[in-house]
């Protein structure tokens, strides 16, 4: 299969231990507790729960104060661990900051980690986060490295059927150790980027359809895309809308439409200010068209250069203000490049 195939099932990763490596500490070793200033304050996250003096000497009970000291595996976990959220219930939330730092956990930690091991890390999750969420992190923690281990073992396997079908045998391999709604919601993100582009590579390789046809579907599912993306809040509406408007604009979509649309993806507020916007951008362009037509008759007339400079800098002020004068500088400089081409 070619190789770059293997990015998509690259794309399975995620998140809970990096910098593990600590574990390998001799076991009377120790650190402070972080300060309390760079501690993460947000109460919907593993470190507003975490309980230091569950490690700690009872007159030491505050994380950063004198004599707070903690075994520096345990440092080293909460740091892993801190930006995981917790819902309304305390329970730990399976989303794309999780993913991601069980990944990178993954990558520092190795897959060499004994049962031992993991049953310390698991223990020492339990003390610093007693209740469900300790449970659950624990448990996603070593359900996460053992499917990371199962998918190394998979991508080393001969490969005799289509990248689609592989695929989807790596997504049931996610489920089988993660349980479904948790891989699919750690995975929501690749499985979105991967399944758009199998249907893109689809499209694209149907002899039944016109060059017509294939471009309508792939507009369509890029705009299906954008809509997933734009509910997973990792495409901002501004980006969305002036994806949109691009190809409207080059489907010769009227003005109307395309406010309508900006409307729709933003706000009746921004798509005003947007349009007014055009509007500007439209006049400075028809400014500019002029200027350079009578740059044109200039630099034609046969002038001497200190001439032929001071008229350009004469239609520089005649038709730019001030502030517009530098853009129209560098355009004029960009079409000289390309007319010189």
């Amino acid at each position: 299969m070619p190789k770059q195939w293997k990015v998509v099932s690259g794309l399975a990763a995620a998140a809970v231990i990096g910098g593990l490596a600590y574990w390998v500490l001799p076991r009377d070793e120790a650190e402070s507790a972080p300060p309390a200033e760079i501690q993460e304050t947000n109460t919907n996250t593993i470190a507003s729960r975490w309980q230091w003096r569950n490690f700690t000497k009872p007159e030491a009970e505050q994380p950063g104060t004198t004599g707070s000291e903690v075994p520096a595996n345990v440092v080293t976990i909460y740091r892993i661990l801190q930006s995981m959220k917790l819902d309304e219930s305390g329970r730990v939330v399976p989303d794309q900051t999780m993913k991601e730092a069980l990944e990178e956990g993954f990558e520092d930690l190795g897959p060499h980690l004994s049962t031992e091991a993991m049953s310390e890390l698991q223990k020492s999750i339990r003390t610093g986060l007693p209740g469900q969420a300790g449970e659950a992190a624990a448990q996603i923690l070593e359900n996460y490295y053992r499917f990371r281990l199962a998918e190394m073992e998979f991508e080393g396997q001969p490969i005799d059927q289509s990248p689609a079908e592989h695929y989807e045998k790596l997504v049931e391999l996610r489920r089988s150790y993660l349980g479904a709604e948790t891989a699919d919601k750690l995975f929501e993100v690749e499985d979105t980027n991967g399944r758009h582009m199998f249907a893109a590579i689809a499209i694209q390789t149907n002899s039944n359809l016109t060059d017509e046809q294939k471009l309508a579907q792939q507009e369509a599912l890029q705009e299906n895309l954008n809509d997933r993306l734009l509910a997973l809040g990792l495409l901002e509406p501004e980006e969305a809308a002036a994806e949109k408007v691009q190809r409207l604009r080059e489907q010769g979509a009227s003005n109307a439409d395309i406010y309508a649309t900006r409307k729709a993806l933003l706000s009746a507020e921004s798509a005003r200010d947007l349009a007014a916007a055009d509007r500007e951008e439209a006049a400075w362009q028809s400014r500019f068209n002029g200027f350079w037509q009578a740059r044109r008759y200039v630099m034609q007339a046969g002038l001497d250069e200190v001439e032929r400079e001071r008229q350009i800098e004469q239609l520089l002020e005649q038709y730019f203000s001030p502030e517009e004068r530098e853009r129209a500088r560098l355009t004029s400089s960009d079409w000289q490049a390309r007319d010189a081409k």
